[in-house]
């Protein structure tokens, strides 16, 4: 970091107080929560150029968590772009006219810090974890590359490189994860979802840093983000600094986005692909609601509550039946994510035993799929995994880094942060009368896609 920006958050210590007089016209915008199972004292504002702030304290150790969410993913790209959302998250490290390359992980190291990105489906995300004595920092750094970036053909031609490895070793060199990148494109067929988020070398390949710039000026703006601070802050002194760094940045018109819902009943698909797998693998898929889409939003808690009978350790149904008991499984796991801003998947992997073919082996699936839909679960099992579920919930968000992530990702596919502490409510709300409902409204042929993949047939 420049010497100048160090005297600057230097210097704002030294003023805060007097600069908490200026706080008036923003409290007026502060909303007070302090509902839920933790009880913590929560704000949020808007500032003028449109940048949502939400200010969470937790006082429990000196530290802030600050997290900034930009509302652009792979599922905003098109054409020969797939693949910039990450690629331009690579290079957001790569300094501004104030910090120099790399700046951001030295100051980390020097400052008992720690920092990351990532980059999915409906946005890209940025994070700064601090004693809370260096927030300011944190916060003047994270303002600096909203509006500041570098982007350097010097700094871009080796980065790239670097995302072309990462394509190679996650996904090109891994049967699994390139026959699964496939499989979206069917189980997806209208939602921008199933691009993946890397994108496929070829593109990578053919981007250009006049794609990136325009993208960074297209999409990385105040109001097209959402700023999260969790730790051990007062929320006025915090949003007094937010003002100070972030306030003067100026917004842009937000551009449209891509298309995530998918046609009701689109039609049974299915999939085969031979690679180089030592074992078949299974994959089933229904598209399902997530709270975003759904007309009641019971449908996707009964969903998550229906994952954990399935697949929630040893106990769980697929485990105890088809695994331990028939063993007709060797492996198997369900999942589902109901914090989209689109439809969602409620996805099945499994590997089969021995002599056990994929048909079979779907078919044992289908089997638990179907006593769900015409057998209610019995309320003690229900309640049993619903508790196991909350608590597992809760315990994601004790420290402020779950919470900070939880309030992000509600927020930015377009739910409050205020459903973060009603959650545990919701799900113990969900009946057996829910889950055999949803079951039967959602877990239909003309919901599902499945994937078989198996070894190479080396008699060919």
């Amino acid at each position: 970091m420049s010497k100048n920006i160090m005297r600057c958050t230097q210097f704002n210590f030294q003023i805060l107080s007097a600069g908490l007089l200026s706080l008036c016209m923003l409290s007026a915008n502060l909303h007070a929560d302090t509902r839920g199972q933790l009880a913590r004292t929560t704000f949020e504002t808007t500032l003028n150029n449109g940048l949502k702030v939400i200010i969470r304290e937790d006082h429990r150790s000196p530290m802030v968590m600050t997290q900034i969410w930009y509302k652009v993913g792979s599922s905003d790209e098109s054409g020969n772009l797939l693949g910039i959302s990450h690629a331009l998250e690579h290079m957001m490290f790569k300094g501004t006219s104030k910090v120099p390359n790399d700046e951001f992980t030295r100051l980390s190291r020097i400052y008992g810090g720690s920092i990351n990105a990532a980059t999915f489906t409906n946005y890209t995300n940025y994070y700064q974890l601090y004693p809370k004595t260096y927030f300011p920092m944190a916060l003047e750094l994270e303002a600096d590359r909203m509006s500041n970036l570098l982007l350097r053909q010097q700094d871009f031609e080796p980065e790239i490189k670097v995302v072309m490895e990462e394509r190679r070793l996650r996904t090109d060199d891994s049967p699994r994860a390139l026959a699964f990148e496939r499989f979206k494109w069917i189980a997806y067929p209208t939602s921008h979802y199933r691009q993946p988020v890397i994108g496929h070398m070829k593109n990578l390949q053919n981007l250009q840093l006049d794609d990136l710039k325009t993208w960074y000026r297209k999409w990385y703006t105040p109001n097209n983000a959402i700023l999260v601070i969790v730790g051990d802050v007062e929320s006025e002194a915090a949003l007094h600094q937010v003002q100070k760094y972030f306030g003067d940045i100026p917004a842009k018109k937000a551009p449209p986005r891509n298309d995530v819902l998918e046609f009701e009943r689109v039609g049974y698909r299915h999939m085969e692909i031979e690679s180089t797998v030592q074992v078949p693998n299974l994959y089933m898929a229904w598209n399902v609601r997530s709270l975003a889409t759904a007309k009641d939003p019971q449908d996707a808690y009964a969903l998550n509550i229906i994952r954990s009978i399935l697949d929630s350790g040893i106990s769980s149904r697929f485990q105890d039946r088809l695994v331990r008991d028939k063993k007709l499984l060797t492996a198997v796991s369900a999942s589902y994510d109901p914090y989209n801003r689109g439809d969602s998947l409620f996805s099945i992997s499994a590997l089969p035993a021995d002599g056990v073919s994929l048909q079979e082996a779907q078919k044992a699936i289908q089997t638990e799929i179907d006593l769900l839909k015409n057998e209610l679960v019995d309320p003690a099992e229900v309640s049993r995994i619903s508790t196991r579920f909350i608590s597992s919930l809760i315990y994601s968000q004790d420290d402020i880094a779950g919470q900070a992530k939880m309030i992000g990702n509600l927020e930015v596919n377009g739910l409050s942060y205020r459903l973060m502490d009603e959650l545990p409510k919701h799900y113990e709300n969900v009946s057996p009368q829910d889950i055999q409902r949803v079951a039967n409204a959602y877990f239909i042929k003309d919901n599902l896609s499945t994937l078989y993949l198996t070894p190479e047939n080396k008699s060919k």
